[in-house]
């Protein structure tokens, strides 16, 4: 049997998968979700417009930006029992490492239930992931235990404030 010579790259023209979330290459270039391009995305929208709209379809309107903007804050607070594994993670470890670590462990301590809940828990998510950095970096490079769960009425994004994150 002759073997079939492959060339090409990888799997161009192959279809991998249908999602209505993003197009990568439509029209010959670019990626867009939901139907918005990247770059009038990156100009226009907030990372919570951005979050909002690939979890629930649209672009919130300003009432339910506002009102998703409240239920982010109050997911960031990391649980006690969470905390405790981030302390034991060394200074050395990759974030990622750390990111993966503090989900697994939060499955185990917040589990999901049915698949109902899976946009309650994207969100949780979203918001605990800065969290959980924030905290492991202070606390295995400074000895510091921080306040993950912080208002603040002019800065109230998911990245929190990094400044206060990282003791700048």
């Amino acid at each position: 049997m002759a073997e079939k010579k492959l060339e090409g790259a990888g799997l161009r023209g192959q279809v991998a998968g249908q999602t209505a979330l993003s197009t990568v290459g439509k029209e010959g270039k670019g990626l867009t979700y939901r139907g918005y391009a990247i770059e009038e995305l990156s100009k226009k929208a907030s990372f919570e417009e951005v979050a909002y709209m690939l979890l629930y379809g649209n672009l919130p309107n300003q009432s339910e930006l506002s009102e998703y903007k409240e239920k982010l804050k109050k997911y960031r607070e990391l649980p006690s029992e969470l905390k405790k594994v981030l302390e034991l993670i060394p200074a050395s470890a990759h974030p990622m490492d750390v990111l993966r670590t503090g989900c697994s462990f939060l499955g185990n301590i917040e589990p999901e239930g049915d698949f109902s809940n899976q946009a309650d828990i994207a969100d949780r998510l979203i918001s605990i992931f800065p969290s959980i950095v924030c905290y492991w970096y202070r606390y295995s490079h400074d000895g510091e235990s921080i306040a993950t769960f912080i208002y603040r009425l002019q800065v109230c994004n998911i990245i929190l404030n990094f400044g206060h994150c990282f003791g700048i």
